[in-house]
């Protein structure tokens, strides 16, 4: 069961890191379309520091596999901060102000079309 959680564990960066490159490619789009500076770049920042604990997470977990001892749970806990927390939480500060910037009309965009439908639902009644 432990070597299914942490391949899961290594699954979930995957995706993300793939949702990433999804959306540095539709943003790179919207911003040449919008004439807007390349902030699309960022993404390729946010996906190098998402992927970046991979490699280290497949070796700690072939070094379980081998049946190398545990470490004690603090130094547990440094390894797992230092390998995925920091780096993901860098790459998630790369990629938030990025989506905001390229795709935040979108909410207005909702909003509107929640009141134009709303409007029409009335005048129907």
């Amino acid at each position: 069961m432990i070597y299914l959680s942490s391949s899961l564990y290594i699954l979930g960066p995957l995706s993300v890191g793939t949702m990433l490159l999804l959306l540095m490619a539709l943003s790179r789009r919207l911003g040449e379309a919008l004439e807007m500076p390349p902030y699309y770049r960022f993404f390729g920042l946010a996906v190098f520091f998402f992927l970046l604990p991979l490699p280290v997470a497949w070796v700690l977990l072939l070094l379980k596999a081998w049946g190398l001892p545990e470490p004690d749970p603090r130094t547990a806990l440094a390894i797992k901060l230092a390998v995925a927390s920091f780096p993901m939480t860098i790459a998630i500060s790369f990629a938030l102000p990025t989506v905001a910037r390229y795709w935040n009309w979108i909410w207005g965009e909702l909003r509107g079309t929640r009141r134009e439908g709303g409007e029409g639902d009335e005048q129907a009644r």
